[in-house]
């Protein structure tokens, strides 16, 4: 391992308060430097995030194109990664909090709130949980994400739908119906997945890429498929839980 790498091991594990942090394949001085002056530009971006947002500590990487909403409701542990292009409005009756070391990639949208006539509910996202770039979290009925999640690309987690049962009213004007989602800890979520309102995704939980979630999930599941249900169980103690949850309200 170069000097230049052991270095930065150390400022980002200072920056992100976390002793255990490294660099698991060796890089070239080169990169290593590409990396220092991109984070550091992160950083120096990250600042002015600090002094608006009460509610935001330890440091901040923050990206090019970054949007920002109503950041006096946002709550963020330290080593929060906004990268290129993702808009966070917390606007809503609880706002945003976001755990420690959480990454929100590039593109990606938290928001709380569609109208302001019906302020949305609002979001809690625990340490260590990386939305994936592209990703939607539409929080109006309220979203709950446990530790270490993980979600690849073009996930959506939706907590509202139209309301349909009047044919002879436009969708538009029959208002919403909302109902919170809930994601455990450690839970997995493919590229592209869609969890719908009032959903329960139980801890350890993997939901496959494209799958569309309209019922609760056991926990330690694996779901796949349109709707999606439990292909199999990653631990032999849930094997005897129901292949899906009950529906909810939120669902189509």
């Amino acid at each position: 391992m170069s000097r230049l790498q052991s270095l930065v091991e150390r400022v980002v594990a200072r920056l992100k308060r976390d002793p255990s942090y490294r660099i698991a394949t060796p890089l070239s001085d080169r990169q290593l430097a590409e990396v220092l002056w991109r984070r550091g530009w992160q950083v120096a971006r990250g600042l002015p995030l600090r002094l608006r947002a009460a509610g935001v500590r330890g440091t901040v990487f923050r990206g090019r194109w970054v949007v920002v909403a109503h950041a006096h409701q946002l709550r963020a542990g330290p080593g929060l990664i906004l990268e290129d292009g993702a808009c966070v409005d917390a606007l809503s009756r609880g706002g945003i909090a976001l755990g420690r070391n959480v990454t929100v990639a590039r593109r990606a949208t938290l928001t709380c709130t569609g109208v302001l006539a019906e302020l949305g509910e609002g979001m809690t996202l625990g340490d260590r949980v990386a939305v994936g770039a592209g990703a939607f979290l539409g929080a109006q009925g309220g979203i709950t994400i446990g530790d270490d999640v993980i979600m690849g690309p073009g996930v959506r987690i939706f907590s509202e739908n139209h309301r349909t049962d009047d044919v002879d009213r436009p969708i538009r004007a029959q208002g919403v119906r909302r109902a919170a989602v809930t994601i455990g800890r450690d839970c997995w979520l493919g590229a592209g997945a869609t969890v719908l309102a009032g959903v329960s995704v139980g801890e350890g939980s993997v939901v496959a890429a494209g799958a569309v979630v309209t019922r609760d999930v056991p926990p330690y599941s694996v779901v796949a498929g349109v709707p999606a249900r439990v292909v199999r169980a990653r631990r032999p103690d849930v094997a005897s839980l129901p292949r899906a949850g009950r529906a909810r309200r939120g669902g189509p």
